[in-house]
């Protein structure tokens, strides 16, 4: 992608240069003008002063008219009525007699031969200009303005390159300028381009300074009126969350409580009775141990319910002997798997409901690393310090295209992260994925 002051730069330029051509081509045009002009006031010029001052002799050799033999007209100073770059002939129209040319210095650079024939298609080089010499003894004889082509093509390449070298100087030294002035002209948008970029990865708390020009200051200020708003939108998502997770965890214990003391009792009461009546050797005792044993079915099932709603291990012992149980119940189920639990730190600090979260995250990244890959080893590694950093990694292959914000596992700890304030990121590894999430105490 092409970036702004580049190209400003490269289109000042450009339009420099362009006006430089075209200074070059009026330069031209006004070199030929000029030689126009010149060439008819020589002609002018010299036939004047001819018919003013003739010289004659007498009669030659039994004439009968005088003859004009025009000293006068050599004698003449040539740059008193020449222009330089012009020659003038005088004579017959058809056969001209003299010939004399106005002073010139030569230049010392040669035109280039790209410009000769330039110079040939613009007709730099004006036509013969010629006026009659009126006098009373001369009835045809004119005086006709030549330009030298070498002299007027000289002289417009002399202009043109020392306009040139001037122009194209000038039109670089602009663009340079122009490119400084406007990169520090933009250098407050490129404040507000790293706010913007503040605000993309979420950061809501910085705010951009006032700038000198107003259109930008504008825009700063807009952006710190969104950055207020997003701020005070994500404290409050972040609050609402946290309270619909109190709010979801506080049913689950009350739910968990419930079905401990009345569904729990009620089993319990029920596999009791079929005990006995499978223990009074009449023809029921069969029925009695068979509903004893879908009663103890049942009573299993409603415990791994209870698990799920509200870890009683957290409550009664802690997080540590909590995460015990957990790794030991997934060795248990899938012992071709190896589990492997590290936990560092002061665990014991925690307070409860960050433990029923990191708890929660850890249950939610087991399940997921065996749901989605086929892994031999899983490991979970907990670091409390200044900050709680939990770590699951598993070697079920990298999976790049995994879809790290799809599904209600992943959402579920992305929004209990989000609620603490912290992070959490899934990613591919060499063997397989990993699973990061950083909590602030």
């Amino acid at each position: 992608m092409r970036r702004l002051l580049p190209q400003l730069v490269l289109r000042v330029l450009l339009a420099g240069l362009v006006t430089v051509l075209i200074a070059a081509l009026w330069v031209v045009k006004d070199t030929a003008a000029a030689a126009r002009r010149d060439a008819r006031t020589t002609a002018t010029r010299v036939a004047d002063a001819i018919a003013a001052r003739p010289s004659f002799e007498g009669l030659a050799f039994g004439g009968v008219a005088p003859t004009p033999v025009f000293r006068d007209w050599q004698q003449f100073p040539a740059w008193t009525l020449i222009a330089p770059g012009i020659c003038v002939e005088l004579g017959p129209r058809d056969q001209p007699v003299h010939r004399r040319c106005g002073p010139y210095v030569a230049s010392e650079t040669e035109p280039p031969v790209w410009f000769v024939a330039l110079a040939g298609t613009l007709g730099l080089v004006p036509a013969p200009f010629s006026v009659p010499v009126r006098t009373r003894y001369v009835t045809d004889v004119t005086a006709t303005a030549i330009a030298d082509p070498g002299v007027i093509i000289a002289r417009a390449w002399a202009r043109t390159a020392d306009l040139m070298g001037v122009a194209v100087a000038m039109a670089i030294g602009g663009a340079v300028l122009t490119g400084l002035l406007v990169m520090r002209l933009l250098a407050p948008f490129r404040t507000i381009l790293r706010g913007i970029e503040r605000l993309q990865r979420g950061d809501f708390a910085a705010r951009l300074p006032r700038q000198r020009v107003a259109e930008f200051d504008a825009l700063s200020t807009a952006l710190n009126d969104t950055a207020a708003t997003l701020a005070d939108a994500q404290a409050m998502r972040t609050e609402l969350t946290r309270r619909l997770f109190t709010v979801q965890e506080s049913e689950r214990r009350a739910l968990a409580r419930e079905l401990h003391d009345e569904f729990g009792q009620c089993l319990t009461a029920t596999r009791a009775l079929a005990a006995a009546i499978a223990q009074s050797g009449e023809s029921t005792a069969e029925d009695g141990a068979r509903i004893g044993e879908i009663t103890g079915q049942m009573m299993a099932g409603l415990r791994a319910e209870l698990a799920q709603l509200r870890p009683p291990d957290l409550d009664d012992l802690g997080l540590r002997p909590a995460l015990e149980r957990l790794v030991a119940d997934w060795r248990s189920r899938l012992p071709h798997i190896r589990f492997t639990l590290t936990v560092t730190g002061d665990v014991d600090a925690v307070s409860d409901a960050l433990a029923l979260s990191l708890y929660r995250i850890a249950q939610e990244c087991l399940t997921n690393a065996i749901r989605h890959g086929a892994p031999k080893a899983v490991a979970l590694v907990i670091e409390v310090g200044d900050a709680i950093e939990l770590r699951a990694t598993d070697d079920g292959a990298a999976r790049h295209d995994a879809p790290t914000d799809a599904g209600y596992g992943l959402l579920g700890i992305r929004e209990r992260v989000d609620a603490l304030g912290g992070t959490f990121a899934l990613t591919p590894t060499a063997t397989g994925m990993e699973a990061v999430a950083r909590l602030p105490r």
